[in-house]
């Protein structure tokens, strides 16, 4: 049986972010979705500035105050502060 597999453009690049910056967490629906699971002290705020702290296989973005133990979460996740 073959499986869908859904990839978007930018799911396809790597992160353009760098450690130090600042991006604003605006999830996606599919993000907001895994959100749910982690317990409340381990949510990032939605539409919140974070600082990176660490990217992780050049695509999961780490930020300060985040220690989710499933690590970082995917780039796209978020937006660069202008």
């Amino acid at each position: 049986m073959r499986r869908a597999v859904f990839v978007t453009e930018d799911r396809d690049k790597r992160c353009p972010f760098r450690v130090g910056e600042s991006v604003v967490y605006r999830p996606s629906d599919r993000g907001l979705g895994l959100e749910v699971m982690a317990l409340p002290s381990q949510r990032l705020t939605l539409g919140k500035t974070y600082r990176i702290r660490e990217i992780q296989k050049e695509c999961y973005v780490v930020v300060e105050g985040y220690d989710h133990p499933g690590g970082g979460l995917y780039w796209t996740e978020f937006e660069k502060v202008d």
